[in-house]
């Protein structure tokens, strides 16, 4: 049975943008079309101020496109093409000035893990399994790939998972401080909800500026240390700044916009 609308559907829900990817016959494997989606919905956040990225019961993503992929090798101009457009979406992703969360139960792996640390947080069901494996494929993790796996795992950890190519259950993944938090399946739903609320009780001007110092802390080339020093010095002359400190003097919890 054909499986029936988009593989990535966009909702929005006051100002949250859930961006959900949905193709479980194929454990949601990504195809080219599905990063050109996943890129365009990325580019579009509206007034969201959370985006949280999920994916089907049992399956996050399980990478790219086996299927395609054969076809991509045979046509080296095709599969650069096709790199390009996993990075622009992953790039996409991080670069986002709100806040970002991958809600996550099953297969986490290659191409889904990279979508996944390019999100600022990752909850995850203990049914849920992570790999990287470039090296079981003779590739290489691409240099942002890298840089952002490391910044969020360390290293050393970077190190083993990618040379190693070993699978982590939920446990050992959060052992590796690769996720934000562990829940049972039937929690998941509501510890991103619990999560979006508290982000959305934050000023959104602060999320933007906090990640473009880390993005910047953690090497990434597009955000460099000027552009940080003015995201710190703005704040101080900011509208949200100013709510923040009459809420504080007052005693009561802030309205951001």
């Amino acid at each position: 049975m054909a499986e029936e609308g988009p593989k990535v559907l966009v909702t929005r829900h006051r100002q949250v943008l859930g961006v959900r990817i949905r193709h479980p016959a194929r454990r949601n494997a990504l195809a080219s079309d599905d990063w050109a989606a996943l890129a365009a919905a990325f580019a579009d956040p509206g007034d969201a101020r959370v985006l949280v990225l999920s994916g089907v019961p049992g399956a996050f993503s399980a990478g790219a496109d086996i299927d395609e992929l054969a076809g991509l090798l045979r046509e080296p101009q095709r599969f650069a093409a096709g790199n390009a457009l996993v990075q622009n979406a992953q790039r996409a992703l991080a670069q986002l000035p709100l806040a970002t969360i991958a809600a996550i139960d099953g297969a986490c792996v290659g191409g889904g893990l990279g979508l996944a640390v390019a999100c600022d947080f990752r909850i995850a069901t203990a049914r849920s399994r992570f790999a990287v494996t470039p090296a079981k494929l003779g590739l290489v993790y691409s240099p942002e790939d890298t840089r952002r796996l490391a910044a969020v795992v360390g290293p050393a950890r970077a190190r083993e998972l990618l040379l190693t190519g070993r699978v982590l259950d939920a446990a050992e993944a959060e052992a590796f401080g690769l996720l934000t938090r562990q829940v049972g399946e039937d929690a998941l739903d509501a510890a991103v909800d619990s999560l979006a609320a508290t982000l959305l009780a934050m000023s959104p001007a602060s999320i933007a500026g906090i990640k473009q110092v880390l993005a910047h802390v953690a090497g990434d080339p597009t955000a460099d240390a000027d552009a940080a020093g003015r995201a710190f010095d703005a704040a101080f002359h900011s509208a949200d700044f100013a709510e923040g400190a009459r809420a504080f003097l007052e005693g009561r919890p802030p309205k951001f916009g």
